[in-house]
């Protein structure tokens, strides 16, 4: 396995893809990438389940649209940093069936300056959270999507979150319709207790119809779940993951009990213990994934599998399944895989082969690629 990175910052990249403010059809590119961007990058809604349900449009979706430039309102707010002015104006968005809200954070949000443990995205429909350029940052402070609907969180660095629920973004209580794209969560993984952060973004307790694209997570012991515990009603379902690019975590890429999963076109690199985790009886479909450095190798003493790219692992009675598609693979243990089910999805969708993929992970997933413009 080669050894692993443990990067702390965003990359440098050499093209970027403008985003108009409105979410409209996006621009092209400004520079030249190794590779041709594929026209998903910037599209102005999700492809996979958030598609699904009447589809996901965030604060956009509304008849009414308030629109806020967070370092505009927070000084004259009245509140004592930019985070408690976000977490006032999302509370205030409760109840307004039929008002979009869209904030554009060009901000840090810091836990040393913000009265509250996490950023309560809570009760509430209609509503978009878009960093701007390189400036909208989340800096120990998390996002927790709790009983949404209609929610986009777009263009944010997320990081270093211990307290609160600890994880990067949480997702839970029934929320559906979200689309996660674009951002880049991280904490530590050498050299940091595997207890001390959480997930990097967790899906549970009966969310669904969400897409998870185009997002740069690294460093971390713990990368994703979609369900808090065995549980039945602790499973979310109807999950798409697509395009991201996971590096230098340990485990729970994800880990999924009782969902329908969309592994799609996503780029795996160096992870050291298993990615894939299926158990509970999940359906996950493995299409078009670039595998590299990924899984220790060794027999897991609960089920007798090999930890690697895709399988069942420690804790759950019951195993999941998977269906391979199209997957390639370098340096990770992979010879005794095999699809278990023919699970496919209800939607329509474009899927690259998977050494494009991980060039077009490389170069596209995380911040700094889209510039959402106030």
């Amino acid at each position: 396995m080669s050894p692993a990175r443990t990067p702390q910052s965003p990359r440098r990249r050499s093209a970027a893809l403008a985003v108009p403010a409105a979410g409209a059809l996006a621009a092209g590119l400004l520079g030249a990438p190794p590779a041709a961007a594929d026209p998903a990058v910037a599209a102005d809604a999700p492809v996979g389940y958030a598609s699904m349900n009447g589809g996901t449009t965030g604060g956009f979706g509304a008849g009414t649209v308030h629109e806020y430039v967070l370092s505009e309102y927070w000084p004259g707010s009245g509140h004592g940093s930019p985070g408690d002015a976000l977490y006032e104006l999302l509370k205030e968005h409760r109840g307004k069936s039929g008002e979009g809200l869209v904030v554009y954070i060009d901000e840090t949000v810091s836990a040393d300056d913000f009265d509250q443990s996490k950023m309560d995205v809570k009760d509430l429909e209609n509503v978009s959270l878009l960093g701007v350029g390189g400036r909208g940052e989340f800096d120990g402070v998390g996002i927790n999507v709790r009983n949404a609907h209609n929610v986009v969180v777009r263009n944010l660095e997320i990081h270093h979150i211990d307290q609160g629920e600890k994880d990067g973004i949480g997702v839970q209580a029934d929320s559906s319709n979200v689309w996660l794209d674009h951002n880049e969560i991280y904490n530590e993984f050498q050299g940091a207790d595997k207890d001390h952060y959480d997930g990097l973004i967790d899906i549970k307790n009966g969310s669904e119809y969400i897409t998870v694209s185009w997002n740069h997570l690294h460093d971390s012991w713990k990368t994703m779940l979609t369900a808090s515990s065995d549980s039945e009603d602790a499973a979310s379902d109807k999950i798409t993951y697509m395009n991201n690019h996971f590096e230098n975590v340990n485990s729970r890429v994800p880990l999924i009990r009782r969902s329908d999963v969309h592994m799609l076109n996503n780029y795996f690199e160096d992870i050291a213990s298993s990615a894939i985790n299926a158990r509970m009886g999940a359906h996950v479909l493995v299409e078009g994934n670039y595998f590299e450095s990924t899984g220790s190798g060794t027999v897991d003493g609960h089920a007798g599998q090999i930890q690697g790219p895709v399988g069942w692992w420690y804790g759950s009675d019951e195993t999941g399944y998977w269906n391979l598609v199209d997957n390639a693979y370098e340096d990770s243990p992979h010879e005794h895989l095999e699809s278990t089910t023919g699970f496919t999805v209800p939607y329509s969708y474009n899927a690259l082969g998977p050494e494009e993929a991980r060039a077009q992970a490389e170069q596209n997933a995380g911040t700094g690629v889209i510039d959402v413009t106030p």
